[in-house]
């Protein structure tokens, strides 16, 4: 584990909120994405993070309210009520098997991962998981809710996010070039959008593509 780096496995592109998103709309979030924690950014830095278990301990103790009493609570209260100011992060760079010891000292479930200020992305302890697997099992983790993408234009590998799931403002954690796929493109032959490329036989004009990712099979990403 100590040769595997958090940028290998950490998921890229991170998903953050703002710290005036309320905590119902922390939690729809996390709910759609299947995550437990989110990072929030506020002028580009980091400034907290609020977890499932944050969301639990947010609920009121009169337990007299309804459920509807309670998420209509949830709306009126934002995400920098109840953060995590003081957060433990780690740089993409850094050993995988420092992550897990963090995680271990601090008890707690998952880093954010800052490079040069910027949240790049989120290790988790199922990352970590996936990655003792594979190291023992000799080979990759073939998960489907979690494909691999790679960014063309530096070749940085991508975990954790879809092509249907990346924003028109996700940035690639290393050369930082965005990384949605063209709206209007029709032809894709999972290296590059084929928009603007001689072989496409209806180009749709004053449209520029600006997809620089593909996704990645589990052959190719065995060989990796």
């Amino acid at each position: 584990m100590n040769e595997q780096r958090v940028a290998d496995w950490m998921s890229t592109p991170a998903i953050v909120i703002a710290p005036t998103v309320t905590l119902a709309d922390a939690q729809r979030l996390m709910e759609q994405r299947h995550i437990r924690r989110l990072p929030i950014v506020d002028n580009g830095r980091l400034v907290g993070i609020i977890t499932r278990g944050d969301l639990r301990t947010a609920q009121p103790a009169d337990t007299t309210l309804s459920y509807y009493e309670w998420r209509a609570l949830l709306d009126q209260v934002t995400v920098s009520e109840c953060m995590t100011r003081n957060v433990k992060t780690i740089s993409p760079d850094a050993p995988a098997l420092e992550a897990a010891r963090l995680m271990l000292a601090h008890k707690i479930g998952g880093l954010p991962v800052v490079d040069a200020d910027r949240v790049v992305g989120v290790i988790t302890e199922s990352d970590l998981f996936r990655l003792q697997i594979a190291l023992a099992s000799g080979g990759t983790v073939h998960d489907t809710a979690r494909p691999t993408l790679v960014c063309h234009h530096c070749g940085a590998i991508l975990r954790g996010r879809s092509l249907e799931l990346i924003g028109r403002d996700d940035q690639c954690w290393r050369c930082h070039y965005h990384l949605h796929r063209c709206d209007n493109c029709r032809y894709f032959d999972s290296i590059t959008c084929m928009l603007n490329r001689p072989e496409r036989h209806a180009p749709i004009p004053g449209r520029d593509c600006s997809s620089f990712i593909y996704l990645v099979s589990h052959e190719q990403e065995a060989e990796r």
